[in-house]
């Protein structure tokens, strides 16, 4: 959506379609658990690379190689605690923000299901 209006943020996603299948987590990522993922996309800039949405996940551990964007997150639901590849742990609950820059290498675990809003920035294409 580039229509230039301002766009609510609603944790359940769509006022008429809720929450979709998502697939961020690709299968070979998941070191534990099932990544069961759902969401929705509010905003996309007209040049694609920057994305607005809402992000739900069932209880599982990703293992990210050279993360694809940097994205910022604001956690509305559950916990994730983030290793990166030097041992450093952050937990993040309700009402926490956090940014994963471009390139990380380390891992997610959601010890319960997750949910948060998020901003992704890609590369200009």
């Amino acid at each position: 959506m580039t229509d230039n209006a301002i766009t609510r943020l609603l944790p359940d996603g769509s006022p008429d379609g809720g929450m979709k299948p998502m697939g961020y987590i690709s299968d070979d990522a998941v070191a534990d658990g099932i990544a069961d993922e759902r969401g929705h996309i509010f905003f996309t800039n007209a040049a694609g690379n920057v994305n607005v949405g809402v992000w739900q996940c069932t209880p599982c551990t990703e293992v990210a190689r050279d993360y694809p964007f940097d994205q910022c997150c604001f956690v509305l639901d559950g916990t994730m605690t983030i290793t990166d590849e030097s041992g450093h742990t952050g937990t993040y609950t309700r009402g926490d923000s956090f940014v994963i820059p471009r390139g990380f290498n380390g891992s997610f675990k959601m010890t319960g299901n997750f949910k948060n809003y998020f901003i992704t920035v890609e590369p200009e294409r």
